[in-house]
C-alpha cells in the first residue's frame, strides 16, 4: 500500500510539472486588476487544514451540477487568505479551465464586478483569449451591463469554471450578476464565497458553510512566531513566555496577530521591546500606523442597518463588553429605546432578532447558550469593543464619562448627544453635552450621586452598586430601568416605597438585596403600567388595590420574579395577563395555613406564561396545583409530588424542558405513560427517592439532553442506545450502575453512526450544599442555596 501512494504521488508530481512546463502563464497568471484581484501573498493558515481539505475536495470531486460554497466569519478572521489558498493550489488550476477572483465590497459594481473577471480570465489564459482589448474597453465603456454579461457567459460557457466572490455582503449584490454565469453546462463548475454575513452564505451556499472560528492560544502563537522570525528562524527561549502571552492577548483574531507580529519583527528582539508591546498593543492597533486594521473592521459596522447602529455602539459603555448577559442587554436596549416595535411583537422579542441578526453579521459572539438553545451570554472582540468606543466619540452619540467627584453625579455617566441622520430616529433624549442635568445613563453610582437626583429629570437607566436607593428629593420620572446590589436599610426601603408611584415609566426593577429577609413591597407596585421585569431575591408581593373601577393591570409585565408565598387570586391573575416567566418560592406554611389559601390551581389562567421555578419546603398534592397549557418550562424542587401523578406534567402539549431536582417527587418508581412528553427535549433529575425508572425511547420521543444528579438509580430507561433525538446523558455523582448504563447507551449511539452523541461524567462533588443557579439555562439573580 506505501508502494502504490508513493507511486501515485510520483504521477501526480510528474503531471503538475509538465502542466507547469506547459501553461506558466496558467500557472502563475498576474490579475489585471491587483488591487481588488485574488491577493498575491500566500500567508500562513494555521487551525483550518480540515476545511482547506473539505473544500478541495468538495471543488474537485467528479460531479457535473455546480455549487456554491461559501465561507463565513468577522472581518479579519482569514476568509480571504483560506479562499486564496485554495485558488492557488496547483491542483485547482488543473481542474478548472477557466479560474476567476472578483472582490465584491459593499459598494459593488456589477459593471466592475464583470469587467474585472474578464480582465483576469484573459491575462491568465492569453492562448485562448478571444476578447481584444478593444472590445473589452468598449464594453466597459456601455452605458449598460448588459454586453459586459454577455461577454463573460460566452467566455463561461461550455468550460469548467472556479469563480471566486471575495466579501460579498448582501444576496442583492449575488442576484445582479449571477445570470452571467452558466448554470446548465452539467460540467462540474463551481462558485467559492466570502461573507461576514451568515445570513448570506446560509441562502447561497449549497453546502453547510464554513465558519471561521478565532484561534486557539497555540495556533495564534504559531502565527505570531512564523510572522516575526519567518520558517526558518527560533525565537529566543527567554522572549517565548512574553511572545505567547502577547499572541493570546490578540484573543485569536488572525488580523490583530498580523499587525503586531509585523511590528515585532521589526523592533528589536529584546524584552525591553516586546514588554512596551505588551503593554500598549492597543493604541498600536488602533494608530494610525495601523489604520488599515480597524478600516477593515468598520466596514461590518458600516453595513449595519440604522436601527442595529446604536445598539451595536452600546458595547462602548463598558458593561462587561466580552461577557455581556443577554436578557440584561435586551432591557437595557428596550429601556434606553433603542429597540422599535414590530407588529405582533413584543419589544423583546424584537431585540432578540437584533442579537439574532448582530451574531450573523460576526459582530457579536455567542458565548453561551441554554439548554433549549436560547441566548445566554454574548460578547465583541477587543478590536470591535475598540472599534465601538472610536466610533462614539467620533459621531458624538454619547460620552462615557468617569468622575468620581459627586457634584457630577456617578463614576459612569452616559451623556446624550445631538441627533445624528445615519443613526435614524435614535431617542429623543438625546441632546448636546451639558451638565450633569443632562445624564441619561448612570452606572456604579456612589453614595452621594441621589443627593443631586432632582437633576436628573431625563434619566432612563440607574444601576446601583452599595449605595441608597433614591429618596423624597428625586425625581425620576422618566427612569426606566433600575437596579441595585447591596445591602439595603429599612429607612431606604421605607424613602423608596414612597416614591414608588411616581416611576410613572419604569420598566425594569431589578433588587440584589444582601439581607435574608424578603422584601415587602408596597400596593403602589401594582401601578406602574409600564412595568416589564420585576426581578427581586426574594419579595412578598402585596394583593392588588380593590377598587370599583381598577384599572390596575400590569399589561407589560413579562417577568415575575421571586416571589415568596404568592398568591394567584382571581385579581392577581387577572392583572398579570401577559406574564410569561414567574418564579416563587414556599416557606413552611404558618401555623394554620393550608395550601387552597394560595388559590395555585388559578395557575392554569396565566394563559401565557411559558417558564415556572416552583419551590416549597411544605409537601402539596397535585390536587392544589393546576399549570397552563401554554408552559414550555418548569422546574419542581421540594414538592414531593407523587411520580404515579407525573401524568399531569406529561400531558402539557408545550413542555421542552422539565426540571425535577431534591425531591420534587416520592416514591421510588415511576412508569411514564405513553403518549406523553410529546416536545420534552431536557430532563433534569437530581436528588430525587427514584429507584426504579421504567420507561423506554417511546415515552420520550424528542428528547435530546438527559441529566441525572446524586441518584441511586437501579433500573434504568429501555433501547435509549436507539433513541435517534438523544445527543446528551450527563451523570452527576451518581453510582457505578448509572455510569455503567450511560456509557452502554454512548457506546450503542456510536455503533449507529451517531458520532456526536455526549456522555458526560464530571468528578464527584464533595460540597455537601448544592446552589440552584440555573433555570432556562442562565444564572439566576436570586441565588437560592438549598442544603443537602
Amino acid at each position: 500500500m506505501e508502494n502504490l501512494i508513493e507511486n501515485k504521488l510520483m504521477m501526480i508530481k510528474e503531471t503538475i510539472g509538465k502542466f507547469e512546463e506547459k501553461y506558466p502563464t496558467f500557472i502563475n497568471f498576474s490579475p489585471a486588476v491587483p488591487s481588488s484581484s485574488a491577493p498575491k501573498e500566500q500567508n500562513t493558515m494555521v487551525g483550518s487544514d480540515e476545511k482547506l481539505a473539505e473544500i478541495l475536495d468538495i471543488l474537485t470531486a467528479e460531479q457535473s451540477n455546480r455549487q456554491i460554497i461559501a465561507i463565513v466569519g468577522m472581518g479579519g478572521i482569514g476568509k480571504t487568505t483560506l479562499a486564496n489558498i485554495v485558488y492557488q493550489r496547483p491542483c485547482i488550476k488543473i481542474h478548472f479551465d477557466i479560474c476567476a477572483w472578483a472582490t465584491i465590497s459593499q459598494k459593488h459594481s456589477a459593471r466592475n464586478i464583470i469587467y474585472e473577471m474578464l480582465s483576469e480570465i484573459g491575462q491568465s489564459r492569453s492562448e485562448s483569449h478571444d476578447l481584444s482589448d478593444d472590445q473589452l474597453g468598449q464594453a466597459k465603456c456601455d452605458t449598460g451591463d448588459e454586453l459586459l454579461g454577455e461577454l463573460l457567459y460566452k467566455k463561461l460557457f461550455g468550460r469548467r469554471y472556479l469563480i471566486v466572490l471575495d466579501d460579498l455582503w448582501s444576496i442583492e449584490a449575488w442576484d445582479e450578476i449571477k445570470r452571467f454565469f452558466p448554470d446548465h453546462c452539467n460540467n462540474g463548475s463551481q462558485i467559492m464565497i466570502t461573507t461576514r454575513v451568515k445570513n448570506v452564505a446560509e441562502q447561497l451556499s449549497s453546502c453547510p458553510p464554513f465558519e471561521m472560528d478565532l484561534l486557539e492560544d497555540n495556533s495564534s502563537w504559531e502565527v505570531m512566531r512564523e510572522k516575526v522570525f519567518g520558517h526558518e528562524q527560533v525565537c529566543p527561549p527567554e522572549l517565548e513566555e512574553l511572545g505567547k502571552t502577547i499572541a493570546k492577548n490578540c484573543k485569536g483574531l488572525p488580523l490583530a496577530i498580523v499587525v503586531i507580529g509585523g511590528l515585532l519583527a521589526k523592533s528589536d528582539k529584546t524584552m525591553d521591546s516586546w514588554k512596551h508591546v505588551a503593554g500598549n498593543m492597543k493604541s498600536i492597533i488602533n494608530s494610525e500606523d495601523n489604520e488599515k486594521c480597524l478600516e477593515i473592521l468598520y466596514l461590518s459596522y458600516k453595513n449595519l442597518p440604522i436601527h442595529l447602529k446604536p445598539c451595536f455602539l452600546y458595547f462602548a459603555v463598558g458593561l462587561n463588553p466580552y461577557n455581556m448577559h443577554i436578557p440584561r442587554l435586551i432591557n437595557l436596549w428596550v429601556s434606553e429605546g433603542f429597540v422599535k416595535p414590530i407588529r405582533g411583537k413584543s419589544l423583546e422579542e424584537a431585540a432578540h432578532e437584533y442579537i439574532t441578526d448582530l451574531v450573523d453579521r460576526n459582530l457579536l459572539f455567542l458565548r453561551k447558550q441554554g439548554v433549549l438553545g436560547n441566548l445566554l451570554l454574548c460578547g465583541v472582540h477587543d478590536l470591535l469593543n475598540d472599534l465601538c468606543e472610536r466610533e462614539v466619540k467620533k459621531i458624538d452619540l454619547f460620552r462615557v464619562i468617569f468622575d468620581k467627584n459627586p457634584k457630577f453625579m456617578s463614576q459612569l455617566r452616559i451623556h446624550p448627544s445631538p441627533l445624528k441622520p445615519e443613526l435614524g430616529s435614535v431617542p429623543r433624549a438625546l441632546c448636546i453635552l451639558g451638565p450633569a442635568s443632562l445624564s441619561r445613563s448612570i452606572t456604579s453610582a456612589s453614595d452621594n450621586t441621589l443627593s443631586y437626583a432632582g437633576h436628573l429629570q431625563l434619566l432612563r437607566v440607574l444601576i446601583m452598586t452599595d449605595s441608597i436607593l433614591p429618596d423624597e428629593n428625586s425625581q425620576l420620572m422618566n427612569l426606566r430601568f433600575l437596579s441595585f446590589h447591596g445591602h439595603l436599610d429599612g429607612n431606604s426601603i421605607l424613602r423608596f416605597y414612597s416614591l414608588m408611584s411616581l416611576f410613572w415609566n419604569l420598566q425594569s426593577l431589578l433588587i440584589h438585596n444582601s439581607l435574608s429577609e424578603p422584601l415587602s413591597l408596597p400596593p403602589e407596585i401594582w401601578c406602574l403600567p409600564h412595568l416589564r421585569h420585576l426581578q427581586i431575591d426574594r419579595c412578598v408581593l402585596p394583593d392588588p388595590p380593590i377598587h370599583k373601577h381598577d384599572s390596575h393591570i400590569l399589561v407589560n409585565l413579562q417577568t415575575l420574579s421571586m416571589v415568596v408565598n404568592f398568591r394567584c387570586t382571581e385579581e392577581v391573575y387577572r392583572r398579570l395577563p401577559n406574564l410569561k416567566e414567574l418564579r416563587v418560592i414556599y416557606d413552611r406554611l404558618p401555623q394554620g395555613v393550608e395550601w387552597p389559601f394560595f388559590c395555585l390551581h388559578n395557575l392554569v389562567h396565566l394563559q401565557k406564561l411559558q417558564s415556572l421555578f416552583f419551590c416549597t419546603k411544605s409537601p402539596i398534592s397535585w390536587e392544589h396545583l393546576s399549570f397552563p397549557l401554554s408552559l414550555k418550562e418548569l422546574a419542581l424542587t421540594r414538592c414531593r409530588l407523587p411520580w404515579k401523578d407525573m401524568s399531569i406534567v406529561g400531558s402539557l402539549p408545550n413542555l421542552e424542558l422539565l426540571q425535577l431536582w431534591f425531591h420534587a417527587c416520592k416514591g421510588q418508581t415511576w412508569c411514564p405513560i405513553e403518549g406523553h412528553f410529546v416536545r420534552l427535549k431536557v430532563l433534569d433529575i437530581r436528588k430525587t427517592y427514584l429507584v426504579h425508572w421504567r420507561a423506554d425511547k417511546t415515552h420520550f420521543p424528542v428528547l435530546q439532553h438527559l441529566i441525572l444528579g446524586y441518584l441511586d438509580l437501579e433500573e434504568f430507561p429501555q433501547d435509549f442506545g436507539e433513541h435517534q433525538t438523544l445527543t446528551k446523558i450527563e451523570v452527576i455523582s451518581c453510582g457505578d450502575s448509572a455510569k455503567g448504563w450511560a456509557e452502554e447507551v454512548g457506546e450503542e449511539q456510536q455503533s449507529f453512526g451517531n458520532e456526536g452523541f455526549r456522555v458526560i461524567i464530571p468528578q464527584r462533588l464533595e460540597n455537601k450544599t448544592t446552589t440552584i443557579t440555573s433555570f432556562r439555562g442562565y444564572t439566576l439573580s436570586q441565588g437560592i442555596v438549598i442544603y443537602d
